[in-house]
């Protein structure tokens, strides 16, 4: 019967893999890490804080400009309690009923009367108005809808804030492209097709692009 060969000491072999596999997974580890920090830089003018800048709120809604102007809903609240306080002749009860029940139509919106007495806008988007179709930046004048809005922005005091719905990315960029070239600075923000727009105390903070 043939002998054995002497047994092979695979120890150091395992201890070798076992280091290698370490080493593996620490540089692993350590990628993760770095990409997760990692910036994703885009071609658009650099992200700044609205801190010293007042907004103008336009919204984009079926491929359509609407501008919210905060003064005109102030007048209109304020025109709606003095109309409300007439009719109630000082009756404090059926001044909150009434209220409670009233909405105001304001830049093709519906604007929720009590939550703008206690000082937040809520806007609910009217599907039968009709905004401004912002065909091309290009031509777009002065004297124009949108133009003449821009014209009267002071770029050092305010910035732009497109309140953007699904269905109107297009007109967006169009809007957009033209503010930059003013040297108006442009904030953005996402909307839900249907949801009420809210603007007012404990709101999140908007950024400039």
């Amino acid at each position: 019967m043939a002998s054995k060969g002497p047994a092979l000491d695979l120890s150091s072999f395992t201890d070798l893999m076992t280091c290698i596999l370490g080493v593996l997974v620490l540089i692993i580890l350590l990628t993760g890490i770095d990409a997760s920090q990692i910036t994703v830089l885009v071609a658009t003018p650099k992200e700044m804080t609205s801190d010293d800048k007042r907004p103008v709120f336009f919204e984009c809604r079926k491929n359509q400009l609407f501008h919210i102007s905060l003064d005109e809903m102030k007048k209109a609240c304020d025109a709606k309690t003095a109309e409300l306080q007439e009719r109630v002749q000082g009756n404090e009860t059926e001044f909150l009923k009434q209220a409670a029940q009233t909405s105001i139509e304001v830049a093709g919106s519906r604007l929720d009367y009590t939550y703008a007495l206690m000082g937040k806008f809520v806007l609910l988007p009217n599907p039968e108005a009709e905004g401004y179709k912002l065909e091309s930046y290009l031509n777009e004048t002065p004297e124009m809808w949108f133009g003449s809005r821009l014209a009267q922005i002071d770029p050092n005091t305010q910035f732009v804030c497109f309140l953007v719905r699904p269905d109107s990315y297009r007109v967006f960029q169009r809007a957009r492209a033209l503010a930059w070239f003013k040297n108006i600075n442009v904030a953005c923000e996402l909307q839900d097709e249907k949801n009420p727009i809210m603007i007012g105390p404990g709101g999140e903070r908007m950024y400039m692009q």
